[in-house]
């Protein structure tokens, strides 16, 4: 019925724009007015009423959209990667725009939904992506997603960049506006061979140009936390409700004897500088305690009978030792952080670096300890504290199902639901102020 009067809409324009006002006595019902108002309309309204039929078409169209996801390189098994998984379900028939895909480390469970750029056909550039940051605005910019009426990127690095047209609905899950380009930069470069820094320190600035200016092509920014919904505000000048990551309470349960723990702390992260695995070291070494490290190669981990470094280890095994460590250690600065939640899904507390989405995702006392430094003595300080205290672990595995995945799924469909429908309002004030001018 839709697509068919649709149809008719379009013919009613066309018929109307060539003066054949007679055709106004076959307009059938579906199209949603009424001959005799048209009937009623006065000298010269003839071009408000092919706006209304043209407009009315678009209405009609949009009452089943068609939907596209975009994300940023799907080359691991992070947060962000867990977020367009849930995004893919949220959405079943919507395929999988993505910069880079790798099927060794990316998430399997989008593989055959996954349409890559065309860097994708670069040897090297799934493993290596970040060498191919600078090429990241041309990639995404080349997808051609005309086919939809309703566009969503996952967007940390370049995927809210995307275009599309102005009949298009485009919302945007931002993790965080890059930090890189935003807040780090000369970090940043310190990292590079000095020779490189230059030509890297031009990029950066032509790239954050870049990401500033294609903020206006996000019709609907949902931020996954308050920091990040500050920092859209700060570096885009746009507006954001928010909406945390989903968390797989299906998978990170509570162990047979939930009450029971092992001997050691444990920190979940990938081997890059800025989460501060080192403060977890050097206080679990202070405090005497045992550390266990997962999540990638930590090369620079001096391990020794107190510090175990396993590196990436299978979902099983993460869950295991989730299940028996004392608390998770979370020295790091964090725009959100999924890993603290799955930790108190499995009924266990946080000890979290108080800053960042830590703050929306550990309450101090409850479901773990916030420390106020980022520090050494601080962690070790929290460690001796949080061992003279008791924790509920129903209650902590309570907190967590709060951001279960049905939760996220509802309330993302409630909000581009509501963008949708804010979208086709437009038509409908046009259309109720060519309903008021016929009957005068």
């Amino acid at each position: 019925m839709a697509a068919s009067a649709a149809a008719i809409c379009g013919r009613v324009i066309n018929v109307l724009q060539k003066g054949r006002e007679d055709v106004i006595d076959k307009i059938p019902k579906s199209v949603g007015t009424s001959q005799s108002h048209l009937r009623r309309r006065r000298e010269g309204d003839i071009e408000d009423v092919v706006r209304f039929f043209r407009d009315r078409r678009e209405v009609t169209f949009s009452s089943s959209p068609r939907v596209a996801i975009v994300s940023d390189p799907l080359v691991q098994r992070g947060g962000a990667e867990r977020v367009v998984e849930a995004l893919a379900d949220a959405f079943p028939d919507a395929p999988v725009y993505a910069l880079l895909y790798s099927e060794t480390t990316g998430p399997k469970s989008l593989r055959s939904r996954v349409r890559t750029s065309w860097l994708q056909r670069v040897p090297q550039a799934a493993r290596r992506h970040r060498a191919f940051f600078p090429f990241f605005p041309a990639a995404i910019e080349s997808f051609d997603l005309s086919a939809y009426d309703i566009v969503i990127s996952s967007h940390h690095t370049a995927a809210k960049g995307l275009l599309r047209g102005a009949d298009q609905l485009h919302v945007c899950y931002c993790h965080t506006p890059m930090r890189a380009l935003w807040e780090r930069s000369a970090a940043e470069l310190q990292t590079l061979p000095l020779l490189a820094r230059p030509f890297a320190g031009a990029v950066f600035r032509s790239v954050r140009v870049w990401d500033y200016a294609t903020a206006a092509r996000v019709d609907r920014f949902i931020a996954n936390s308050r920091v990040t919904q500050m920092r859209i505000q700060r570096h885009y000048g746009r507006e954001s409700t928010v909406l945390a990551p989903p968390i797989d309470v299906e998978r990170f349960t509570p162990g047979p004897g939930a009450t029971s723990y092992g001997d050691y702390y444990l920190v979940a992260s990938r081997p890059v500088p800025y989460k501060r695995v080192d403060i977890a070291i050097a206080a679990t070494r202070a405090a005497g305690r045992r550390l266990v490290i997962v999540g990638g190669t930590h090369k620079r981990v001096a391990v020794d009978s107190d510090v175990i470094a396993l590196g990436i280890v299978d979902d099983a095994t993460l869950l295991n030792l989730m299940r028996g460590a004392r608390a998770l250690l979370f020295p790091q600065y964090e725009d959100f952080g999924m890993t603290p939640l799955e930790m108190n899904a499995c009924g266990r507390p946080v000890i979290a670096f108080a800053a960042g989405g830590a703050l929306d995702t550990v309450i101090d006392g409850a479901t773990g300890l916030h420390v106020a430094e980022q520090s050494v003595a601080a962690f070790a300080l929290a460690i001796s504290r949080f061992e003279t205290m008791r924790f509920d672990s129903a209650a902590i595995r309570a907190h967590a199902e709060s951001f279960s995945k049905e939760n996220f799924i509802r309330r993302l469909r409630d909000e581009v639901a509501a963008a949708w429908h804010a979208r086709g309002n437009v038509s409908r004030n046009r259309e109720n102020e060519l309903h008021t001018r016929v009957l005068e």
